[in-house]
């Protein structure tokens, strides 16, 4: 059997990042799911990679009864010629898991990035929710310029609601 693309400790630190990075008790339950059936597939795979044992055709042959059947499958098997596989499907994979980490680590940090924006937006809007109060109509203005000079067109139009 080939040795495994990915370690079990290369593997175990794979799957704690990923924990690491969902909040959601959904997610975690999702992400132990998915690990479950990874670990259930490389276990069903390595089973069947096992190696077989020799055949013992001499004990074969005796308890078979029919010593000239079982020799000309002993020669049979013997003259088996298997072709050679050339696959490269586990490098093009390990390049498109590549692909996708980086991908993956873009998408993070710019979740991450936007998470401050979100974390900034909602202190102020608290901020401000506490001001609320108190708060002038001058604070307002001088916080949105944009608000004063639509404010002032509608008095000058008289539109006042």
């Amino acid at each position: 059997m080939a040795d495994n693309a990915v370690s079990a400790d290369d593997a175990s630190a794979a799957w704690a990042k990923v924990k690491a990075s969902v909040a959601s008790d959904e997610g975690l339950r999702n992400i132990a799911q998915l690990q479950k059936a990874m670990n259930e597939v490389r276990d069903e795979v390595g089973r069947d990679a096992k190696p077989l044992a020799p055949i013992d055709w001499e004990n074969l042959k005796k308890r078979s009864g029919m010593p000239e059947l079982i020799e000309e499958w002993r020669k049979g098997l013997a003259n088996v010629k298997y072709p050679a596989y050339d696959g490269n499907e586990v490098a093009e994979t390990a390049a498109v898991f590549k692909d996708l980490i980086a991908q993956a680590e873009k998408l993070s940090a710019a979740a991450k990035a936007r998470e401050a924006e979100i974390d900034a937006e909602l202190a102020s809007l608290a901020e401000d929710k506490a001001k609320l109060s108190t708060v002038t109509m001058d604070e307002v203005f001088e916080k949105d310029p944009a608000l004063k000079e639509e404010v002032e067109q509608r008095i000058r139009e008289g539109k006042w609601f």
